[in-house]
């Protein structure tokens, strides 16, 4: 059985619900566009979009499918 591919945090995220595709395609947008590096995470707390409790429990979801893949990425 081969393992899954890692998921990105947007993925995560709109997968549980927590922020609509629009939301993340506009958070990437402005992700690209920004002058200096912004972690995604943080435009979408900005924006009001995301909670910091949500996006910690999507960061866990994202660790511990890397760490059942082996820890590879």
């Amino acid at each position: 059985m081969e393992p899954r591919p890692h998921r990105l945090l947007g993925v995560i995220l709109v997968d549980l619900g927590y922020v609509r595709v629009n939301e993340m395609q506009e958070a990437l947008r402005l992700q690209m566009t920004g002058t200096s590096h912004r972690l995604l995470g943080a435009i979408l707390i900005e924006q009001g979009w995301l909670t910091r409790e949500r996006l910690s429990e999507a960061l866990a979801i994202q660790l511990k499918e890397d760490w059942g893949r082996g820890g590879q990425g």
